[in-house]
């Protein structure tokens, strides 16, 4: 970091009254452990401003950059986490304020590190974009200017002006409840019993937690390979309970700008909880490749990636008491951070289907078209094709089947048979995933999805 026009002494500081506030509202966090950590935090960072502010300013000082560098970057990180974990406080806001009335109050040029301090403080803020008409000079915006202005609005584009929760509106393929599901028989049974049952029926809650202690599952994690239809069941479970199914827009989640993914993190939890507040009704919020944002921290070393995961945690804990139901879905799972597995109540190993399952995958999609009815009620070759399209994945044999019929219209629009599939699988370029790449090391022969 380059700093130019820097003064001995610092001609504010951090707000005073705010951080009494803050001191009371750790003082009462029920968690003691995150409690203690954001206060050591705190202090440490208020040091390191008298620090920089005790230090000599030159701008050759290699020293006085290095205090420089941690106080900024600790103080971005505070305000970040106090905001995650008291969204009602304000903390960023209120401090941002109280530096920058301090910065236009103290005369300083507008490259010098009080500004940074503002700067930093921003990326937390409700409003990111810096306006160039706080300052009391009435000049014309310098190139740096125009830069932090332009970044500003760049970020903006790049999370949070984007929708960064979409709410699921089913389509004619789409599922309408557990009974389009073929197979997940387990898993649409305990679907049934943890969220199903208690949305539906409120009266269960009470009398299932009097007597055996059972509560509504705040928390559900869909694992395996791709394509075995982990998304479909969530949309069937969203109208099956008859509740709004959120989905966080992980492309838009995701940003380059330093901050912007965990600011995009908390700000879709938050969208999240008001949709659920103003409908008055439990909802589901679905992020799908959940390894994307939950990735495990001891492979990463930079600050923002170990950040990204903390906003992750915090912001499905404060879901708890918010009416939602988060519910993720990977592929990756043994890339998942620990913590992250640890925050869902329930775990599911969504499996590639087994030969009965394929044969009612047939069945279902043969018997409704007029062409494939003759070759749906043969019990013989169908368990020819369950064998032929053993290893592959719910939604490769849909492609297949598909594409079976194409080949049987290319035949003189001949019925579907054995025939058109070995065609299919040959010309329709699905691939067997690998089992054991998608199965955590505790999994064997045990399966719970398509059984």
């Amino acid at each position: 970091m380059r700093i130019v026009n820097v003064n001995n002494k610092i001609s504010f500081g951090y707000d005073k009254n705010l951080n009494k506030e803050l001191k009371m509202r750790l003082k009462e966090y029920p968690d003691k452990k995150w409690a203690d950590t954001l206060s050591s935090m705190n202090s440490y960072c208020n040091k390191l401003e008298t620090e920089v502010s005790q230090t000599p300013s030159k701008e050759n000082s290699s020293r006085y950059n290095d205090y420089l560098d941690m106080f900024l970057n600790l103080k971005q990180m505070l305000a970040g986490f106090v905001t995650i974990t008291f969204d009602d406080f304000r903390y960023a806001d209120r401090e941002y304020k109280h530096y920058m009335d301090e910065y236009i109050k103290s005369g300083q040029p507008d490259d010098s590190w009080q500004k940074e301090v503002c700067d930093s403080l921003s990326a937390w803020t409700q409003e990111t974009q810096i306006s160039p008409t706080i300052h009391k000079n009435e000049k014309s915006e310098s190139d740096n200017e125009k830069e932090v202005k332009d970044a500003s609005i760049t970020q903006k584009a790049d999370g949070i002006k984007k929708s960064l929760i979409e709410i699921y509106t089913p389509t004619k393929s789409s599922p309408r409840g557990f009974a389009d599901v073929v197979g997940m028989d387990d898993l649409k049974r305990d679907l049934s019993e943890d969220i199903v049952n208690y949305i539906k029926n409120p009266e269960a809650i009470k009398s299932d937690y009097d007597e055996y202690g059972l509560e509504v599952s705040k928390g559900l994690l869909l694992y395996g390979p791709p394509g075995c239809g982990k998304t479909y069941i969530i949309q069937a479970l969203s109208l099956e309970a008859d509740v709004p199914l959120l989905m966080l827009n992980l492309s838009n989640a995701g940003s380059h700008y330093i901050n912007m993914t965990s600011k995009n993190i908390y700000n879709a939890f938050q969208e999240a909880f008001k949709t659920a507040e103003k409908i008055g009704k439990p909802c589901l919020l679905f992020m799908d490749e959940i390894d994307t944002l939950g990735f495990d921290r001891t492979s990463r070393t930079e600050n923002e990636d170990i950040k990204q995961v903390g906003t992750l945690l915090q912001s499905i804990d404060n879901a708890k008491d918010k009416n939602i139901i988060v519910i993720g879905a990977t592929n990756k799972y043994n890339l998942l951070d620990p913590a992250v597995k640890r925050r869902f109540e329930n775990m599911y190993f969504v499996d590639l289907p087994s030969k009965d399952k394929i044969k009612s995958l047939l069945i279902k999609h043969l018997s409704s078209i007029e062409k494939g009815k003759k070759l749906a009620e043969s019990s013989e070759k169908l368990d020819i094709l369950a064998d032929m399209l053993n290893g592959y994945s719910n939604s490769s044999v849909c492609i297949i089947i598909k594409n079976a019929a194409k080949c049987a219209k290319r035949r003189s629009r001949a019925d579907i048979d054995i025939v058109d599939f070995q065609e299919s699988i040959k010309t329709s370029n699905q691939e067997k995933p690998n089992r054991k790449d998608y199965t955590p090391d505790y999994i064997k022969d045990f399966k719970i999805g398509f059984i």
